[in-house]
């Protein structure tokens, strides 16, 4: 498997949650109080480059834990769990030679569309895609910032 099917494959996969993202990601976002500074969406690629990964949404700010505590129940946005017949959603194995840029890559594509299908307008903060490990070829992904932000 070449990396655009991979892409291809991990996209279908990522489909099936948009609803499911959706609703955590209004929930999130329904709880920005006057203390969060940005909304972060952070993706974990598996440290062994098989192709596992989650994403998390968390809130930056001036004593995070107080901040993420509303959203804990929400916060994990995607994952994947090794079962003993196999992963859970079934992703597709990173092909070899690739690295997991690919994954943020096609996660953060992903989540800009759940987000544009989700919300009018972005927050008035920023909010980003991004690894920590700075993995993708952009490892962060801004939203454009406008204030007023409504649900729609």
């Amino acid at each position: 498997m070449d990396q655009d099917e991979y892409r291809r494959r991990l996209r279908d996969v990522l489909d099936t949650r948009t609803e499911d993202v959706a609703t955590r990601l209004r929930t999130i976002v329904e709880a920005i109080g006057d203390s969060v500074e940005s909304l972060e969406i952070e993706v974990f690629p598996d440290q062994d480059g098989e192709g596992t990964f989650d994403v998390w949404a968390r809130f930056d700010g001036p004593d995070s834990y107080v901040l993420n505590k509303p959203i804990d129940d929400h916060r994990h946005l995607f994952g994947v769990v090794h079962h003993e017949t196999g992963w859970e959603p079934d992703v597709p194995p990173l092909p070899r030679g690739s690295s997991a840029d690919v994954i943020v890559d096609t996660v953060a594509e992903w989540v800009d569309s759940v987000w544009t299908r989700t919300f009018d307008r972005p927050p008035a903060i920023p909010v980003a895609v991004s690894s920590p490990d700075g993995y993708g070829e952009a490892s962060r992904i801004p939203f454009v910032v406008e204030p007023g932000f409504e649900l729609s």
